[in-house]
């Protein structure tokens, strides 16, 4: 009885990690190209430097949605 027991216990971590194993190379595979895309993207990204024209106005944007300050005047802004 004992034996059994372990033998079940055995089997069902052998066809969990091998679920997971199928589960994971399914989605590698399924959706390869769109993580291979992004990370080109991403890689560009971190090699154009901005402008400090685009520096700046991105801190003026921080500045006007500081979420501490609650700036309804900011959301009319940009409606």
């Amino acid at each position: 009885m004992k034996g059994t027991a372990m033998d079940n216990a055995i089997r069902s971590a052998v066809v969990v990690l091998g679920s997971l194993a199928f589960g994971y190379i399914s989605l590698e595979l399924g959706y390869k190209p769109f993580l291979e895309k992004a990370e080109q993207q991403y890689e560009r990204s971190l090699q154009s430097p901005t402008s400090p024209s685009q520096q700046q106005q991105d801190e003026q944007e921080e500045a006007m949605w500081d979420n501490n300050s609650n700036n309804i005047e900011g959301w009319e802004e940009k409606r």
